[in-house]
């Protein structure tokens, strides 16, 4: 990071010497009553940087630590040692390690899915329970170079079912971002509208913006909404009722994500089909067995007082939404998950789709440093095994996939030229998890109202080995910009297409 980019934290931390006012206002010249306002560089400082003043090693920007870098290079050494003194032996041990953890992470899925199943009942959920009192809600809304669907974001929201005299919304732009401002400036937004202009000091990071939004909120409930997405009417509402039905100890409440582009090509439905087993069957089955999960980067709904407590956003992760997830439980607040959907729009080109991926495995890499200084992940050891056995495994079979499609093929290649035969182990291993993965994308399909015809099904197998070649990119970008993000381009999907998989049409919102 350059001396530009890092904010003088501590200098910002000082009350400003003069009287100036903090902000600086604009109303729209129109009768529809949005607010404009240019937040102070100052303002920035103290509202989006709050967690790296006050818990520095729980920010990625701390980097790695002393203890951290003596761990890591002393466990090169070992296998430097180790492939010097007795190769063979080291890579016995290697493929055996690597047995055991596959395996591991089979037996933890199956559980996963076996939990899916469990009676409903068992879950906190919005269905069935009174409406509460409703509370002043503020939406955050991060846009960055979105000028092209904001139109679209301010008209999804215009039909959330909640009245409009209870919503705070915040739309957090770039200074640097005029068109996305201008189309700010010609939209009839309501007086819940209030448009935060973001001055360009520290990482252009989505959680810093969510911070300086966080400190202008006036709700007591805080969620997130990106420029693409198309929430459900009622989802407002469903998490009121979680919030109600949970008690004070419920911090967050994750909506699904769907995709409403995902008949648009072969990488949109196997995009679609990934979240619909996460959302569907994943997140679920992890907040029954009362375990942390890393947060969807939107449509997260939080109790402000959960959200200050954890002190916002890391605005150095370039995925947030996971590291927070995690902070949550090390604070003592849970997670659930509510029922109204998110509809989003999938990248549809393999170029914008590495990028948005490194970016994710990089944000969980950055995420796994963070919290293995000198604690507890999640701050209890049954919080600490499902840190490991979420986050930890998927990182992991980020890098593995692509190496082992490759190894299996280069076998089955070599056997009938008098290669030796696959070992029985690795087969039942191979079988069983790309059995149980085919089984969590049909049962995720299912319960999201979409049904999959079986080639679609079976050719995720080519989709998964595509995460090795992001996160190679990942691991080079965590060295060169640790910080840096990644855009997505939205707004390339077919206009007005409803979601689809296989051709067949299904509801914007699935009916189950």
């Amino acid at each position: 990071m350059t001396n530009r980019e890092k904010p003088s934290v501590r200098r910002s931390a000082k009350k400003p010497k003069t009287a100036k006012k903090a902000v600086e206002v604009e109303r729209q010249p129109s009768a529809a009553g949005a607010r404009f306002i240019r937040v102070r560089k100052r303002d920035v400082c103290r509202a989006a940087f709050g967690l790296v003043r006050k818990e520095p090693l729980r920010s990625a920007e701390a980097g790695l630590t002393l203890l951290q870098r003596s761990v890591l290079i002393g466990i090169g050494l070992c296998l430097v040692i180790a492939l010097m003194t007795d190769a063979t032996g080291f890579a016995r041990f290697s493929y055996g390690f690597l047995q055991l953890v596959f395996g591991f992470a089979i037996l933890f899925r199956a559980l996963l899915l076996a939990v899916h199943f469990w009676p409903k009942a068992a879950v906190v959920t919005d269905q069935g329970a009174q409406l509460p009192d409703l509370p002043v809600y503020t939406i955050l809304l991060p846009v960055y170079h979105e000028a092209g669907i904001l139109p679209k974001l301010a008209t999804s929201l215009s039909k959330m079912d909640y009245p409009k005299s209870l919503l705070d919304i915040k739309l957090l732009l770039e200074a640097d971002d005029e068109a996305t401002l201008r189309i700010a400036r010609k939209l009839e937004l309501g007086p819940e509208w209030e448009v935060l202009i973001v001055p360009d000091i520290g990482p252009r990071t989505k959680p810093k913006a969510l911070n300086v939004g966080l400190a202008r909120a006036k709700g007591s409930l805080v969620t997130i909404y990106d420029a693409e997405d198309r929430p459900h009417p009622d989802q407002l509402k469903a998490a009121v009722r979680a919030f109600a039905r949970g008690g004070k100890g419920l911090g967050c409440v994750q909506a699904p994500l769907g995709v409403y582009n995902a008949g648009q090509n072969w990488l949109t439905r196997q995009f679609s089909l990934e979240y619909n087993a996460h959302f569907r069957v994943i997140l679920p089955a992890l907040t029954r067995l009362g375990l942390a999960f890393p947060l969807g980067g939107t449509s997260n709904h939080f109790r402000m007082g959960a959200l200050r407590n954890c002190r916002g956003w890391d605005p150095y992760n370039v995925t947030e939404d996971a590291d927070l997830g995690f902070r949550l439980a090390e604070k003592g607040w849970q997670s659930g998950v509510i029922s109204p959907p998110t509809m989003e729009e999938a990248t549809a080109g393999l170029a914008p789709w590495l990028r948005q991926r490194s970016r994710w495995i990089k944000g969980f890499l950055q995420t796994l440093l963070v919290h293995t200084r000198g604690q507890l992940p999640g701050g209890h050891p049954k919080q600490a095994f499902g840190f490991f056995a979420v986050l930890g495994v998927a990182v992991l079979s980020a890098f593995s996939h692509g190496f082992l499609l490759l190894g299996a093929m280069l076998c089955l290649a070599c056997w009938p030229l008098g290669g030796p035969p696959p070992a029985t182990l690795d087969v039942a291993l191979a079988g069983s998890g790309t059995l149980l993965a085919l089984l969590l994308l049909q049962v995720g399909s299912r319960s999201a109202g979409q049904a999959v015809g079986g080639g679609m099904m079976l050719s995720s197998v080519v989709y998964w080995p595509l995460q090795t070649w992001a996160a190679v990119q990942a691991s080079i970008d965590l060295v060169v910009r640790p910080f840096h993000w990644r855009k997505t381009d939205h707004g390339h999907s077919f206009e007005n297409q409803q979601p689809t998989l296989n051709g067949q049409e299904s509801p914007p919102f699935p009916t189950t």
